[in-house]
């Protein structure tokens, strides 16, 4: 059990820091300081522009960092079912919290559980 807590806690810092350079470029990007960008403010992150209707998964004309973050493990969906399994997972961090973020225990994460976890920054 020990072991399992350290490991979920180590792999959830690695993870937090690997998305601190998307929250840099995103706090940058926001110009209206909102803590959102809208399609004008995503022009100078490329692939944040690129996807932004993809991204924006509330429909609010915004992307959040929870949005962007949860986008870009879930561009790992190769076979495109909406879920990731451990296969396409490629984050070493996610990787080992596999377990713990498969909230349903139904062997796949999808984005709402994606989601949840970026969401307890």
């Amino acid at each position: 059990m020990k072991k399992n807590l350290i490991t979920t806690l180590l792999a959830t810092m690695t993870l937090l820091a690997a998305t601190a350079v998307w929250a840099k470029n995103v706090k940058t990007a926001d110009k209206d300081n909102d803590g959102t960008l809208d399609k004008t403010e995503a022009k100078s992150i490329p692939m944040v522009a690129k996807n932004f209707d993809a991204i924006d998964t509330d429909k609010d004309g915004t992307v959040s960092q929870i949005e962007i973050d949860t986008f870009t493990v879930m561009m790992n969906d190769k076979d495109s079912d909406g879920t990731l399994d451990k296969k396409e997972i490629k984050n070493k961090a996610i990787a080992k919290a596999f377990d713990q973020l498969d909230t349903d225990k139904d062997g796949t994460l999808d984005a709402k559980e994606i989601s949840a976890f970026f969401g307890q920054k």
